[in-house]
C-alpha cells in the first residue's frame, strides 16, 4: 500500500500539466497581482501577506480537488480500477491512497507561495504564525478532497475534469481568493461568506492578522466538510 502511494505521488509530480497548473499558476498569479496592484491594508493586514494566503489556499484546493477527482474518473473510464479489483488492493484502500496522495500534494504549493511571499515581497510574520499557516492552509483545503472524490465517482474522464475546473474557478472567485471581498458588491460579499473557500481562507487570514482562527466561520467550513464527505461516501458506495 505504501509503495503504491509513493508511486502515485511520483506519478502526479512528474505530470507537467498538474505541477504547472497547481503550483506554477498560483505562484505566478500571486507575483503578478502583488506587483500590479497597489499595496495597502486588507482586513487588518498587508495586501502582500493577505494575497499570499489566498493564493496558497487556491493552489492547495486545486491540488486536493483536481488531484483526486480527475484521476479517479480517468482510471474508472479506462478500466484501471477493474484491473485493481483483481489484486489484493481493495476499493477502500485504493481510495485511501488517492486521498493520501492528494493531501500530500497540497503541501508543495503552500510552501512555494509562502516562500515567494517571504523572499520576493518580504512578508514579515512571527515564526509561530509561519508555522501555524501551513496546517491552517492544509486543513482549509482538505474538504475539497472530499468534493473531488464525489466528482470522480460521479462523472467520467473529461467530464470530471471540466466539472472540477468549473467548481474550482467559481468557488475560488466568488469565495474571495482572487480578489478580497471588500471590493465585492454587498450581495456578492454575503454569498462569499457562505462558501467553503471563503471560510477556509478565513482560518489563515485571521492568523496573519493576529487573531484566533477559531470562529463561527470554522463551524461553517466544518459543515461543508461534512457535506462533501457524505456526498463522497454515497458516490463511492454507489460506484463500488
Amino acid at each position: 500500500m505504501t509503495t503504491y502511494l509513493r508511486l502515485e505521488i511520483l506519478r502526479v509530480l512528474r505530470s507537467v500539466t498538474f505541477t504547472g497548473y497547481t503550483i506554477g499558476f498560483p505562484v505566478g498569479f500571486y507575483l503578478l497581482f502583488t506587483l500590479v496592484f497597489a499595496r495597502g491594508m486588507v482586513q487588518g493586514t498587508g495586501f502582500n501577506a493577505y494575497y499570499m494566503v489566498s493564493m496558497a489556499l487556491y493552489g492547495a484546493i486545486g491540488a486536493g480537488l483536481m488531484g483526486v477527482g480527475a484521476p479517479i474518473a480517468m482510471e474508472r473510464t479506462r478500466g484501471w480500477t477493474r484491473q485493481l479489483a483483481l489484486t489484493p488492493l481493495r476499493p477502500g484502500r485504493y481510495l485511501v491512497i488517492k486521498v493520501a496522495a492528494a493531501s500530500v500534494l497540497c503541501l508543495p504549493v503552500i510552501l512555494a507561495i509562502l516562500l515567494a511571499g517571504r523572499l520576493v515581497h518580504g512578508v514579515d510574520l512571527d515564526p509561530l504564525t509561519w508555522l501555524a499557516l501551513v496546517p491552517a492552509l492544509w486543513l482549509g483545503a482538505m474538504p475539497f478532497v472530499g468534493l473531488g472524490i464525489a466528482v470522480g465517482y460521479t462523472f467520467r474522464d473529461e467530464a470530471a475534469q471540466g466539472v472540477s475546473l468549473a467548481v474550482y474557478f467559481l468557488m475560488s472567485v466568488a469565495g474571495g481568493l482572487w480578489l478580497p471581498t471588500e471590493v465585492f458588491p454587498d450581495w456578492l460579499a454575503d454569498v462569499a461568506k457562505v462558501l467553503p473557500t471563503y471560510r477556509a481562507g478565513e482560518l489563515s487570514w485571521l492568523l496573519i492578522a493576529g487573531e484566533s482562527p477559531v470562529s463561527g466561520g470554522a463551524l461553517v467550513l466544518l459543515a461543508w466538510a461534512g457535506a462533501f464527505l457524505g456526498l463522497a461516501a454515497w458516490r463511492f458506495r454507489r460506484a463500488s
